[in-house]
């Protein structure tokens, strides 16, 4: 496809939006945002909202980090159902993982943990012995925490792990080693001395010698008698946010039994000692973490998740914020072009995530397909998050900096997010490199015609797919080599990938108000990704100054359209009552309850002052 033979979309090319049941367009809306389960995140969102994890000041960073056992515990009894069968159900995990982010951020940071990893470990490699049945039991009720042991202190290093597991005959177990400084596990939450943890260890598997791969491993790392005979546990420093109790590990010969081995179906080894894997060495690693899938997904959907409230947060505080030139804050151009352009990138990459998951418990797609879309959601909808909730914190200036307001804590947990289940950029080298793969990943249900911006950036991600399946870099744009190029690669399929989403959710919107919003935003996130990348397209003599000056022209016009209609857009995100100042009705009133002021006593004095 060339740009000249484009069309410029006049689709939308008509009277202002006139509302004539605005119920209707936000319940539209928010079956685009969260499709057939939007009673069963209500319920979620209640439970979770009801623990009343509000920002405290005055606690440390340990302090803060101890609230998060007694949070999981109760939101498990809230939920009414055992973390097993919570961890099994996409949807509710992942439900759970979006309202914790935003009501309870303390607990999101150890959600992933237990569920995906430690219980989704269990479930998809565990062998259903008696030792793995004790420890699924505790982590039931989260009488212990689940953690995942993956990182090393020299790397992640995948394949290449330097954490031993010797099967030792005399005893019939496993003696877990860490043989080098570089192989100190590094970062698990596992510090705190009055907490239960139980993890899942990876580690290098010897067997009579034989060097067998990185395998995982279950183990009871501290019960209420104390750590396990061998374990050496150290605190690391504090972090800025996201308060959790990180620690280095250290193994001297801990010893495991012969059943903490999870190695599902395909990996075992018998009482005397045999091993036998389906798999080669090297291959191994990678199927026993692919329950990293899960939580990358469920993180990425927890960032997205934030920044709809932020956005919500931000449009209720503008149209109240009236500084002393009288010009309401809402009525500012440039705020209404910033919320404009946030809420069509968070509506398309809500929508992507949402499909994700369906996905996810609706399709046959195979284990490895999965991951591949996890790692392409993940950085594209955190990432997507940081930059708006970035815009909203400076936007809400003083407002946005208190914990009170909640935007810092999200922002902070946003820190962990990028860089738990697989640091950003290492996930989109590693997808990116799937070269032409990635441009035959599509939706289920897409439609056959999709809107010329979208295949704008389907031309864009085919010629980096192709120079890359030819050797060369030099169609990524300022790629410095393969790596950068594979980024590139998949941040395009990426991004594609939600303006498809979009635009389908706008086909398929009954409501005709809800529809033309819903186009809107996937026009708005497709040009707008069109115009970041005008260089490219320039350069590769994709686009002439005539559609330049018209993709500018239609990414206004469809800005507009969603900036007349903000209060229903974010009513769409269906937010809990959300303490901080800027999400009540009277940001100023809220202020003055919470110093004990009266607010009349203001307006007597401005009287007083008129006579």
């Amino acid at each position: 496809m060339t740009t000249t033979d484009l069309p410029v979309d006049g689709t939308f090319a008509e009277p202002p939006l006139r509302h004539t049941d605005s119920a209707a367009t936000v319940a539209a809306l928010q079956g685009v945002i969260f499709g057939e389960h939007i009673a069963m995140h209500t319920r979620v969102r209640d439970i979770v909202a009801g623990l009343a994890d509000q920002p405290t000041s005055g606690l440390t960073f340990a302090q803060q980090a101890e609230h998060a056992p007694a949070l999981l515990r109760a939101v498990i009894a809230g939920l009414g159902r055992p973390a097993r069968e919570i961890a099994a159900d996409a949807q509710l995990r992942g439900a759970l993982c979006d309202w914790a982010q935003i009501a309870a951020p303390r607990l999101l940071l150890v959600l992933t943990g237990h569920f995906d990893l430690a219980i989704g470990a269990i479930l998809a490699l565990g062998n259903g012995s008696r030792y793995q049945q004790e420890c699924l039991a505790e982590l039931d009720t989260a009488e212990a925490l689940g953690v995942l042991m993956l990182t090393e202190l020299g790397g992640t290093n995948g394949a290449d792990h330097q954490t031993t597991a010797t099967w030792e005959p005399a005893t019939g177990g496993f003696r877990l080693t860490t043989p080098a400084a570089e192989a100190i596990k590094f970062m698990p939450n596992v510090a705190d001395v009055r907490v239960p943890k139980t993890v899942v260890v990876t580690a290098r598997l010897i067997v009579g010698g034989r060097d067998e791969g990185v395998l995982p491993f279950l183990l009871k790392l501290r019960t209420r008698e104390g750590l396990a005979e061998g374990v050496r546990v150290v605190r690391l420093p504090d972090k800025d946010s996201a308060p959790m109790d990180h620690a280095l590990i250290k193994f001297d010969g801990v010893w495991l039994p012969r059943e903490a081995l999870l190695g599902g179906d395909w990996a075992q080894i018998d009482a005397d000692g045999n091993f036998s894997c389906d798999l080669p060495p090297r291959s191994r690693f990678h199927r026993a973490i692919s329950v990293l899938g899960n939580g990358r997904l469920d993180l990425a959907n927890a960032a997205i998740a934030s920044a709809r409230a932020g956005l919500a947060g931000l449009v209720n505080y503008s149209r109240q914020r009236r500084p002393g030139s009288g010009t309401l804050m809402a009525d500012r151009d440039a705020v209404q072009r910033d919320l404009a352009t946030g809420l069509a990138a968070v509506y398309a990459t809500s929508v992507l995530g949402r499909r994700l998951r369906d996905l996810r418990t609706d399709s046959t797609a195979t284990a490895a397909e999965h991951a591949l879309w996890s790692m392409l959601a993940k950085p594209l909808l955190s990432n997507t998050a940081n930059d708006v909730l970035m815009m909203c914190r400076d936007r809400a200036a003083a407002q946005g900096a208190l914990r009170i307001n909640h935007l810092v804590d999200w922002i902070g947990n946003l820190a962990a997010i990028r860089t738990a289940e697989g640091e950003n950029q290492i996930m989109q080298v590693t997808a990116g490199k799937q070269g032409r793969a990635l441009t035959a990943l599509q939706l289920p249900g897409t439609p056959t015609q999709l809107p010329w911006y979208v295949a704008m950036l389907a031309d864009r991600e085919r010629m980096i797919a192709a120079a890359l399946s030819s050797g060369s870099h030099q169609a990524a744009g300022s790629a410095l080599g393969r790596d950068s190029a594979a980024i590139e690669l998949a941040t395009a399929t990426a991004e594609r990938l939600a303006a498809t989403a979009m635009a389908t959710a706008a086909f398929t919107t009954a409501d005709p108000t809800a529809r033309k919003l819903a186009a809107s935003a996937a026009a708005a996130y497709a040009l707008g990704r069109i115009e970041a990348h005008g260089t490219w397209y320039t350069a590769n003599r994709r686009l002439t100054p005539q559609y330049a000056a018209a993709i500018t022209t239609e990414l206004s016009r469809h800005l507009r359209v969603i900036a007349e209609q903000l209060p229903t857009l974010v009513a769409a995100f269906a937010l809990p009552a959300l303490p901080g100042p800027l999400f009540t009705g009277d940001y100023i009133q809220t202020w003055m309850d919470h110093v004990g002021w009266d607010a009349e006593q203001f307006a007597a004095v401005r009287t007083r002052a008129r006579r």
